[in-house]
């Protein structure tokens, strides 16, 4: 059959290390953008939600850079990556003889983010103990070191990021419900990249493109056919696991086009290319592909992929035939 393919692209010029713009034109990604430029400029605190991958981060540093702050530090602050231990400690700074191997004072993110921006990532993972001090700091814009008496004026704007539910956390008494409403005064929801399907292309060109100049590439671009399995396939790890698909990509075609048989078999499989006439992100094709996905994941077994459908064998066989899947595809 005829496909339908999205045209090959090729690489645009960038620098390297210039992977960290918000690329895209979807209508989900200009909502989330047009919230951040709404927020941008008030001391609200934010709470940045979304899968792994999707770019919180990237979305910290675009209402900081559209702010009053701009010009003053925006410090990230990894919760998940300080030993609990020492997290108290990284967040508040301590005085001299706080705990042992404290023989210095040393102030924490907080006194070193003054007059700019912090951003809390995975807020999720700062344990109860310390959630009660950081809910104080949110009310009073003040904190004291570890070991310490002094207080210290918390002029911070605090921006939150997590891929965990902290509702539900709330609900397992694993997260501070009052701080779970501190948190979440402005909440922003990044999409998944598998509901901006429209943004995969100019993003993977502009991945490509970084990643050719970093590791001193020549590199043709992305074929139709690879480009059409890209938008097709889900993401479970988003923008951050397309770039790794696509150096890996860069490697394996060695200056030619990205190709299929450049692609992890995740990526192709169940993969049909849309019809003559098709767009890769019409209601048809993802019909299409979620059907064949279903065969494939079930090894052609009609029982078991309708039953993940959720519907018959008798239906499945009708939209198979309606959608055109054979298992040649």
């Amino acid at each position: 059959m005829n496909a339908a393919l999205p045209r090959p692209v090729s690489p645009l010029p960038a620098a390297v290390g210039e992977t960290s713009k918000l690329i895209g034109s979807s209508p989900a990604l200009l909502r989330v953008l047009e919230l951040c430029r709404r927020v941008a400029n008030t001391r609200s605190t934010v709470l940045i939600t979304g899968e792994t991958g999707t770019g919180k981060e990237l979305i910290a540093r675009y209402i900081h850079r559209h702010s009053a702050r701009r010009d003053k530090p925006m410090t990230v602050f990894s919760c998940h990556a300080a030993p609990e231990t020492l997290l108290e400690s990284e967040l508040f700074g301590h005085e001299r003889g706080a705990f042992t191997g404290a023989i210095q004072s040393r102030s924490g993110v907080f006194e070193r983010s003054h007059g700019g921006t912090l951003l809390l990532d995975e807020v999720g993972d700062i344990p109860l103990h310390a959630q009660a001090k950081l809910l104080r700091i949110l009310q009073e814009r003040r904190f004291t070191r570890l070991g310490g008496t002094a207080m210290f004026e918390a002029d911070v704007r605090i921006i939150a990021s997590t891929q965990h539910d902290l509702r539900a956390m709330v609900q397992r008494g694993e997260f501070r419900e009052d701080l779970f409403y501190r948190l979440n005064v402005f909440p922003l929801h990044v999409p998944p990249l598998r509901e901006r399907r429209e943004d995969i292309p100019p993003l993977a060109t502009y991945l490509l493109s970084a990643a050719a100049r970093q590791h001193r590439c020549r590199q043709s671009g992305i074929g139709g056919l690879a480009l059409a399995a890209m938008i097709s396939y889900d993401w479970p790890g988003n923008v951050r696991q397309l770039q790794s698909v696509l150096e890996r990509g860069l490697l394996l075609s060695i200056g030619e086009r990205i190709e299929p048989q450049h692609l992890p078999a995740e990526v192709l499989g169940g993969f049909v290319p849309p019809l003559a006439g098709e767009s890769p992100t019409s209601l048809a094709y993802a019909q299409r592909l979620l059907v064949a996905r279903a065969l494939h994941e079930n090894r052609w077994n009609f029982t078991r992929a309708a039953a993940q459908l959720g519907v018959s064998v008798h239906v499945l066989r009708q939209m198979m035939a309606k959608l055109q899947i054979r298992r040649a595809d």
